[in-house]
Formats: C-alpha cells, sequence, structure tokens
C-alpha cells in the first residue's frame, strides 16, 4: 500500500476526482471555464482549512501570512497578503486564481507524480499508481489508512454514511463547479443530488467559498467572435500545380518559420495534390497539447508505414483508448530505468567503437552515431547485438519512411533487389531475437524490452497478436538510429564547433568519473552535459514537423479546422524565435541555467514533439544522448576534418548531419 509523506490537499483530491484514469487526463466533459474555478477554489479551500484566510461578507482576508512549506499554496497565499491595504472578495481571487490554473494543475501533478500517487509518461498522461488502483487505499503520515477520493465521494454520496469533514469540503466545491455532471450520468446526478445539496449546508467555509464559485460561474465567459471558415486561413504563396513542394522539401523548419512570421500561427500550405493547415509557434504548440485528445488522430498519416512492417498496430497510427493502452505496456521499456539498468553495458559498447577508430583518418559522424546507438539498443531490449545488420536497418527504414510516410520516394523502391535484400535481413535479425528469447529464464533474471511485448502478446494475443511483433520488437532499433543517433552527432559536432564547451564539459565528466563508473546520480549531476544536448536539440531538431488528420472541427485564432482536414504541426518554430531564444542563431548553453530557463516558457521548446503522441522513449533518449557523449569526450580527442566548412543537413528520411561531416581522432585519452 502507498504511503504519502504529506496529507493530499483539496486541490490535488479535486484534481484526482476529474481526472479519468482510463484515458489518463481530465474528463472531457468538464469545461475548461469550470476546471480553472475548480482549481481557484480548492486552493482557497486549502487555505482555509490551513487557518490562513478567512471571509466575511465582502472580504477576503489572511488572518496568518506565515508560509506552509507548501509550493503549491505558499506562493499564493503571500500573493493575497500582498494586498492587505485592498483586500478583496472571494470571487475576486478566484477569477484571479482561475487565470492561473494551469500552473496550480502542473504544480498539483508533480507533487502527486513525485510521491508516488500518480505515474506519468512523456505524452502527459497520467495514471494512479499500481499501489493505488489495485486496492484504491493509501496510508497517510499518521498511520491512516484512507480510501482514494473518487471511491472515498462516491460512496459518501450513494450511502447514508456520515461523511467525513474533509469530503464535506471537497463535495461542496465539486458540486458548486459542476464536476458532478461530467461525473455521473443524468439518472445518477438525479439519484443523488438532495444528498448532494444536504452535504454541501454542513460546512461554512464550503459554503462560503461555493457561493463564491457560482458568483463566477453565474458570469459566463464573453462569447468568441463567429470564427472565419477555413478557405479564409491564410495561404502560402506557392507555384501552380507544385504549391511549396520546394521549399517544405527542402529545410521544412525554415520554411514554417518564414510563413509564420508573414501569416501568424494558422496558414494552408500544399504540395502537388497535398493540402495542409499548419499550425505552427509556441501557441500552436500549446493549444495543440490541450486539444489533441479528441482532435486530432494520427492514423492516416502513418497507417501505411505500420502496414510496411507487416502490422496492424504500431503506436505511431494508433488513437484513443488503444493508444493509450498501447503507451502504457510499453512505457516501461521505454523508460529511463532500462538504461540505468544497463549504465556499464552503454558505456563499454561505446569505449570499443572508440577503439576502433583508425587514428588520423576521416570517420563519418552520423555514421559512427548510429552504429553505437543502435547497437547500444540491440543489447539493452534484447540482448542480441545488431552489429552485422547495422547497414541494412539503416537503409530499410531509410526507405520505409521515405515511401510511406514522407512520400518523397515513389513505391517502386521497395521492389528494388537492395531494398529486398535488406528487408530479408533485418526479418533474419527479428527471427534470431525471437529465438533468443524463446528460452526459459532464470529466477532472477530480469525481463527486457522484447521479453515484455512477448509475455503481453501471450497474455493478450488479440491486442498485440504476432502479426504485429516485428514492428514493435525493432521499433526501438529503428528509432533509435534515426533520431538519438542524429541528436549524437549533432551535438559531437557543435561541441567540436565550441572547444570552449567542449572543456567544460570534460572538466564534469571528468569529475564524475573520479568516483567511479557512471551511475544514474552522477549523470544526474552533469549540469553542462544536459545544457549542451537540450541546446542541440533547439538549434538541430531532428523532427521539425508532425502531421495529423482532424477528428473533430475545431477552433483556432479565428479560424475553423474541419473535421477530416489534415493538419501540419510545425513544432519546433519556436526554438528560433528570437522572443523566446534571444539571438536563436547562437549556441548558447546558458539558456537552460536557472536564471533563464528559455525553454520552460509554454509551447517554446518542444524537440520531441507535442500531444500525446509525443515521443514515449524521451527521457530515455535524453539519458541515453548524455551517456554516450560523455564517454566519448572523456575517452577520445577529435577534430573536425574540415572546420572552417559551413555544416551541411541532410533531411530525409530525418534530419542529419551529411556524410560529408567527418572528423578525426587525435588521440585516445585513457588508454
Amino acid at each position: 500500500m502507498l504511503q504519502v509523506t504529506e496529507e493530499l490537499r483539496a486541490v490535488e483530491e479535486i484534481l484526482l476526482l476529474i481526472l479519468d484514469t482510463d484515458n489518463g487526463e481530465i474528463r472531457h466533459r468538464f469545461p475548461l471555464h469550470s476546471r480553472a474555478v475548480a482549481f481557484a477554489g480548492a486552493v482557497l479551500m486549502d487555505l482555509a482549512l490551513e487557518n490562513r484566510i478567512d471571509t466575511n461578507v465582502d472580504q477576503l482576508i489572511v488572518t496568518d501570512p506565515s508560509p506552509l512549506g507548501n509550493e503549491l499554496l505558499d506562493p499564493i497565499l503571500a500573493e493575497i497578503a500582498q494586498s492587505g491595504d485592498n483586500p478583496r472578495d472571494a470571487a475576486f481571487w478566484i477569477t484571479h486564481l482561475a487565470g492561473q490554473s494551469d500552473q496550480i494543475r502542473e504544480r498539483a501533478l508533480t507533487r502527486l507524480i513525485e510521491r508516488g500517487y500518480l505515474e506519468g509518461d512523456t505524452g502527459g498522461q497520467v495514471y494512479l499508481s499500481p499501489g493505488v488502483s489495485r486496492i484504491r487505499r493509501y496510508t497517510t503520515p499518521d498511520g491512516t489508512i484512507t480510501e482514494e477520493v473518487q471511491l472515498r465521494i462516491m460512496r459518501t454520496l450513494f450511502s447514508d454514511d456520515i461523511p467525513d469533514p474533509r469530503d464535506i469540503v471537497i463535495i461542496s466545491l465539486a458540486a458548486a463547479c459542476g464536476v458532478f455532471e461530467s461525473i455521473l450520468s443524468q439518472d445518477e446526478l438525479a439519484q443523488v443530488q438532495g444528498r448532494i445539496d444536504l452535504i454541501g449546508r454542513m460546512d461554512l467555509i464550503g459554503r462560503e467559498v461555493a457561493a463564491a464559485i457560482r458568483e463566477v460561474e453565474a458570469v459566463p465567459p464573453p462569447a468568441p467572435p463567429a470564427a472565419r471558415p477555413t478557405d479564409q486561413i491564410p495561404q502560402a504563396d506557392g507555384l501552380p500545380l507544385l504549391g511549396n513542394v520546394f521549399g517544405m522539401a527542402g529545410d521544412l523548419r525554415a520554411f514554417l518559420l518564414r510563413e509564420y512570421r508573414q501569416h501568424g500561427p494558422i496558414f494552408r500550405v500544399r504540395a502537388l495534390h497535398h493540402k495542409w493547415v499548419a499550425l505552427v509557434g509556441p501557441e500552436a504548440n500549446v493549444f495543440a497539447t490541450q486539444i489533441s485528445p479528441t482532435h486530432f488522430r494520427s492514423w492516416e498519416p502513418y497507417h501505411e508505414f505500420s502496414a510496411a512492417l507487416g502490422a496492424h498496430r504500431v503506436l505511431l497510427s494508433m488513437d484513443g483508448p488503444e493508444h493509450l493502452r498501447m503507451r502504457r505496456l510499453l512505457v516501461k521499456g521505454y523508460s529511463p530505468r532500462t538504461l540505468e539498468s544497463n549504465l556499464d553495458l552503454v558505456h563499454d559498447i561505446t569505449r570499443r567503437a572508440i577503439d576502433e577508430w583508425p587514428p588520423g583518418q576521416p570517420i563519418g559522424i552520423q555514421h559512427v552515431m548510429q552504429q553505437i546507438i543502435t547497437e547500444q539498443i540491440g543489447m539493452f531490449c534484447s540482448g542480441l547485438s545488431s552489429e552485422e545488420y547495422i547497414e541494412d536497418l539503416i537503409y530499410f527504414l531509410a526507405i520505409v519512411i521515405q515511401v510511406n510516410t514522407t512520400k518523397r520516394l515513389p513505391k517502386a523502391m521497395e521492389r528494388l533487389p537492395r531494398f529486398r535484400r535488406a528487408k530479408r535481413r533485418v526479418t533474419e535479425l527479428y527471427q534470431r531475437i525471437m529465438e533468443t528469447h524463446q528460452r526459459e529464464r532464470g529466477p532472477d533474471e530480469p525481463l527486457d524490452f522484447v521479453d515484455e511485448l512477448l509475455e503481453a502478446s501471450q497474455t493478450d494475443p488479440q491486442f498485440l497478436p504476432e502479426t504485429d511483433l516485428f514492428a514493435n520488437v525493432l521499433a526501438p532499433y529503428l528509432v533509435g538510429m534515426d533520431t538519438s543517433a542524429s541528436v549524437c552527432a549533432f551535438m559531437l559536432y557543435a561541441l567540436l564547433k565550441h572547444p570552449e564547451i567542449l572543456e567544460r564539459m570534460r572538466a564534469e565528466v571528468e569529475e564524475m568519473y573520479e568516483d567511479g563508473p557512471p551511475t544514474p546520480e552522477g549523470l544526474r549531476k552533469l549540469d553542462v552535459t544536459r545544457r549542451v544536448a537540450l541546446e542541440t536539440m533547439r538549434m538541430y531538431p531532428v523532427i521539425p514537423a508532425l502531421t495529423r488528420t482532424v477528428s473533430n472541427s475545431f477552433e483556432f485564432e479565428g479560424y475553423r479546422v474541419p473535421a477530416g482536414a489534415q493538419v501540419m504541426l510545425g513544432t519546433t518554430v519556436g526554438h528560433h524565435l528570437p522572443e523566446y531564444f534571444p539571438e536563436p542563431d547562437r549556441f548558447d548553453i546558458e539558456r537552460y541555467s536557472r536564471d533563464r530557463s528559455e525553454h520552460l516558457q509554454p509551447g517554446a521548446f518542444a524537440p520531441f514533439g507535442v500531444d500525446r503522441h509525443r515521443c514515449i522513449g524521451s527521457s530515455l533518449a535524453e539519458l541515453q544522448i548524455i551517456l554516450t557523449l560523455a564517454t566519448i569526450v572523456r575517452e577520445a580527442d577529435l577534430e573536425l576534418e574540415r572546420p572552417d566548412r559551413p555544416l551541411k543537413i541532410k533531411r530525409s528520411p530525418a534530419a542529419h548531419p551529411d556524410d560529408s561531416v567527418r572528423m578525426r581522432l587525435v588521440r585516445r585519452r585513457t588508454r
């Protein structure tokens, strides 16, 4: 049973009450305006329960300004206390704090995840942790066993039990904000409405805050102006018939950035017979994250990719509850813990690769990074080396993506002898992995990524049939060699171009090694290294944009985007906006210092995508990149073959340094 170190606050329990634990997000039937008011009211209730504030007829006053030692409540208490010479009523503060509801929600989520009550993944979904979801109870600091809030409140409403004083407050708040309308059916609500009204009158604090909430809710938000039709969305200038094909086929991020400056965050683009509505920039990232569960799907853009791998279901092309279920199934294999349990393996693979680099000879940066990253992934995901298959994996992936996703190449490419040979070799690798995992494991032998997939397939062969295993088993290889490897290559290039940063990074890496081989704790202390990685992903985004299909119509920036439209999300345009990242073309790792934290501005930094399809392995990839580059920096002195030559970037299937970007090994440092 979960032991929480601090009693849950009302704002945290309201969040848990409106959380749809099946979908991992706030219930869609609960309006945005109402949830903002609910979080604001919950904070005031928490402060009242702690005897920090009180209300009278027309004022909310601070009775005790001393901090609670709570990062969620103390800033708000201080803000209310600072207005002491100009006191306002509770309705004012609810309206004011509703404007901070996103920050309140995020702080509450972070606290619940840190204390093990919830689990989250990189797509933004959160779920009750196994310790809570199985028995729906947890232990408080005083040893009291407490029921999970949804179970507790429903039992109170549908029985004659005497409610706990704290639950009276929660029910009063929930009733005032319309929470129960989003949780219960009409018949259920009618059944318990009398009970809700009765409980709502039992507590003075609950009555006063609920009355203020109803006052705020009685004033509806101003109606937005009528949305303009889709054909009035600005159109990017292009050529007859060809449209924007040349701009999009080159540097897509730069093309979207130019159009963003001219048209703003929404405009239309076309390439031959393909048409998209482009949603671009930080404001579009924030908006897409909010609406993606109900308004976007990814099946159309990516189902041909799945079919090319012989699969019906892969994470990239799944939507809705099935996608969430697959993420939950895979999240353990893609978590940083997978890498943390294999640090020595990852470190040794990198060192062995360096040993094979010929001193003084040109070395293609992208290719060696693909070799290292792919071998690491193969070993810690399947326990099998992929070294002899690397060239086939690279070619196979490049053709499959360019034929079935980006459409840069014709379908006939998949019938050519070279591709068919590469596919046979990749299939052979898969078969060897399967044969290796048919053996019986020892009692203390941990499950690897492939073991987890096979167990899931055996448990529910309808959801994950054998025909889908090929794509899912090879997914880490295919993703890593095209994303993590490219980030590593760009990062190594950036370090060699900025020797002063390289020396700072090397110094902290050497300090880490003084305590022995790399550990999770040691890697987390590599501040300069982490900032170099972040700046690399900002300057050289590997995936500049994403495509989606609109599943339900929506309005954005005054325009209506209809169901069925194809959308292009320009997620990395914000990376080069000077209003978010001053001097965006300068490689500056100080952007990520605590004082600046430019990457934390809403929607500005999105190297791993946005919405619920955000890269599931982003945290693992960051750790892998940091460890790999830390090892290289410690083990080898390197130089660019042609340091004055401008960086040439190849942009297919994903952005990466061109093969002409090469380095030389000057000397091995530790041997």
